[in-house]
């Protein structure tokens, strides 16, 4: 049976070709992502202890992050039950 709507089959046959991506060339996103390795590096230094106090220092005591914090927390309290 032939296709009522023969834009539907072209379609189909074009969505099952894989794509090629292209890359991205605006400096802002390149500069956002040199940005965040770089935080990821100093995140990757820092040991638990050390991330609760930063945390303290950048948003004030006990404010912002809880799930990160709580996360922290719950990982220092297991370490020293080791």
């Amino acid at each position: 049976m032939a296709q009522k709507y023969k834009q539907e089959a072209k379609k189909q046959e074009i969505s099952d070709e894989p794509r090629s991506t292209r890359s991205c060339t605006h400096p802002q996103r390149t500069r956002r992502q040199e940005q965040a390795e770089k935080l990821r590096r100093a995140r990757a230094k820092r040991t638990d202890k050390q991330q609760l106090a930063e945390l303290d220092r950048v948003f004030g005591k006990d404010k912002g992050a809880k799930k990160e914090r709580a996360k922290l927390k719950e990982r220092i309290k297991n370490e020293r039950k080791k």
